[in-house]
């Protein structure tokens, strides 16, 4: 059974889940002792988790906003995100597939925060790898998400290797 973080505790006090079924499982999953079976015993068939998919997207999606409050993804963060897609049977490619601007929100708020003073320092590029992990996004695909924000910052004079980027967009020299 996942053993999920008092963060994750403290999302479940301040939220309000509407759907009965994610409820029941918040309850479960913040019980010290509860169990697999506990978990088993809530959650749909496998043919019927389809008909909460879309209210799990935005479960994680809100626990994605909640987590990133500080700016900070900790371990135990991912670890809950990650358990919780779990759960919920969220596949590689059902966040871009079904709720890609919400994502699109989500990172869009971060990269402005992170670009903003033209510098990504190590805490920030740790932030994006969990960010990528989070929403099961590619290397390839995250580079073009926060491409604006790059080419903004250079705009601005910022250096080139001080941004966490593999290549320089279109446009750019070295």
């Amino acid at each position: 059974m996942y053993k999920l973080s008092n963060n994750y505790k403290q999302f479940v006090d301040y939220g309000n889940v509407i759907n009965p079924i994610i409820n029941e499982i918040e309850c479960i999953l913040v019980l010290d002792d509860s169990k697999s079976q506990d978990l088993n015993k809530v959650l749909p068939a496998e043919s019927d988790i389809r008909e909460i998919k879309m209210e799990a997207l935005d479960y994680l999606i809100s626990y994605a906003n909640f987590v990133l409050k500080d700016n900070v993804i900790s371990e135990e963060e991912l670890y809950d995100f990650t358990a919780l897609k779990r759960v919920f049977r969220i596949e590689e490619g059902d966040f871009m597939k079904f709720k890609s601007l919400e994502v699109l929100d989500v990172l869009k708020q971060q990269f402005l925060m992170m670009y903003s003073d033209n510098f990504i320092d190590k805490k920030e590029a740790i932030t994006n790898v969990k960010l990528q992990i989070m929403f099961d996004l590619s290397f390839d695909e995250f580079e073009k998400l926060k491409q604006d924000e790059v080419i903004s910052a250079l705009i601005e004079g910022a250096d080139p290797r001080n941004l966490d980027i593999s290549k320089l967009p279109k446009g750019f020299e070295f």
